[in-house]
């Protein structure tokens, strides 16, 4: 009887342990990682604003908070051409391409294909439409760069979104 129940004590132990479900850490590869932190980002953005208009804001005035919030962030000697980099290194982080369509000492126009392609397909995510999303983008770089005295426009042309950057 000893024998029977120390075999059913075991037997219930190894079925538990075989039963659980194994938990492992994911591997993975960097550019699954990348997509993923660029697709958490979009979606950050457009909950902040989801929330602002929530308490009434408008994404022109959140955005231009966020902007006054990031002054302190920049150097105060900056200037044309490292924003101009800036908003280089900006788009070659969250676009798929990025073109120089036009380069002077004066202005500087980028062109990239898509922000946010599922937004874009979709018209309005968590309540936040394409339009709000861009206004929200602007309106960050306008209140930064002003500062700066470098004028910034960001609008949605047929053939993507195009950057106007100007001294």
């Amino acid at each position: 009887m000893k024998r029977l129940f120390l075999i059913s004590i075991v037997l219930s132990l190894v079925c538990a342990a075989n039963a659980q479900t194994t938990i492992s850490v994911p591997t993975p590869t960097l550019e699954e990682k990348y997509d993923n932190t660029r697709w958490l980002m979009n979606n950050y953005i457009l909950s902040t604003i989801n929330v602002a208009k929530s308490d009434g804001m408008t994404a022109e005035e959140f955005g231009k908070k966020c902007g006054e919030v990031s002054i302190p962030f920049w150097d105060e000697n900056t200037g044309f051409e490292q924003i101009v980099n800036y908003m280089l290194d900006y788009w070659a982080w969250l676009a798929d391409d990025v073109k120089i369509i036009e380069q002077s000492n004066e202005k500087v126009v980028i062109l990239v294909p898509h922000i946010y392609p599922w937004l874009e397909e979709e018209g309005v995510l968590a309540g936040v439409s394409l339009e709000e999303f861009l206004e929200y983008v602007n309106t960050v770089h306008v209140t930064v760069f002003n500062l700066f005295d470098v004028g910034f426009d960001l609008t949605k042309e047929e053939e993507g979104f195009k950057t106007v950057i100007t001294k």
